[in-house]
């Protein structure tokens, strides 16, 4: 390959960036992802990498991460202008003790990973503690979730719950239910361990008013957990709340046990 764009890695990530904007998750600067490089994938990229890596001390913790690359996207970039402009608003980075070194990307160096940089990578190894093969975290705003959390009982049981009751596929998607945490300031700061803690339980976790962090084993796994969490959430919101009628709670756990799910609630 002549282009590290040429690779099935970059173009499956740049379209799934593409797809948040198109979905109405990613409005201007908002969402950020970031993807653990598997061995494979990384003998695929090294190639292109940089022979110097720019060194960028960091006061966070690095979780253990050290000596592993990530995939991320730039601190103010857009998904909507993404596709064009991937070498300044995607990056790569490997994580060293104390600092992450920039040896791709980010407009030649110039920039810097997303601001929830040390969320992205609590969270990476909350998930690997629970799930060896965990590659990705996605944070993006989907509109109805955000819409549905100023309307429902936001707790964990009974927003998970609600969202079981309104269709048969989201006990077969999200059988561990959905985290969520009271609102807090985004960035940098006590969210991100907040949201950590709570990915050693869940794969999902809903910032109220604000949007969602998730986490899979491929892009197509995690994409799939918000869109199911999101369709359901204009379920939601389309009847106001009103639920008049929905699938029992009996009916959920009858449903999970014919695929032999183990519900969280």
């Amino acid at each position: 390959m002549s282009s590290i764009l040429d690779t099935p890695l970059l173009k499956e990530a740049v379209a799934s960036c593409h797809y948040f904007w198109e979905a109405g998750w990613g409005e201007f600067h908002a969402g950020n992802l970031s993807y653990l490089l598997s061995e494979e994938e990384l003998a695929d990229l090294k190639p292109f990498f940089r022979d110097d890596p720019i060194r960028v001390p960091v006061a966070f913790d690095t979780c253990g991460l050290e000596g592993r690359y990530f995939l991320a996207t730039r601190s103010g970039g857009q998904f909507r202008t993404l596709p064009n402009r991937v070498e300044r608003d995607m990056g790569i980075i490997r994580v060293v003790e104390g600092a992450y070194e920039i040896v791709w990307g980010y407009e030649d160096g110039a920039g810097r990973p997303t601001s929830e940089t040390p969320a992205h990578l609590l969270c990476h190894a909350a998930r690997l503690s629970q799930n060896p093969d965990n590659r990705i975290v996605m944070h993006c705003h989907p509109t109805y979730l955000n819409a549905m959390s100023t309307i429902a009982d936001m707790s964990e049981e009974a927003l998970t719950k609600t969202l079981w009751s309104l269709n048969s596929e989201c006990v077969l998607v999200f059988p561990d239910g959905v985290g969520v945490l009271p609102w807090m300031k985004c960035g940098e700061g006590p969210i991100g361990p907040a949201t950590a803690e709570k990915m050693k339980t869940y794969r999902v976790v809903v910032w109220p008013y604000h949007g969602i962090f998730a986490s899979g084993s491929s892009f197509d796994e995690t994409i799939g957990l918000i869109e199911t969490i999101d369709k359901n959430a204009h379920v939601y919101v389309s009847v106001g709340g009103n639920i008049k009628q929905c699938i029992t709670d009996e009916q959920v756990h009858e449903l999970a046990d014919h695929f032999g799910l183990e519900t969280a609630f």
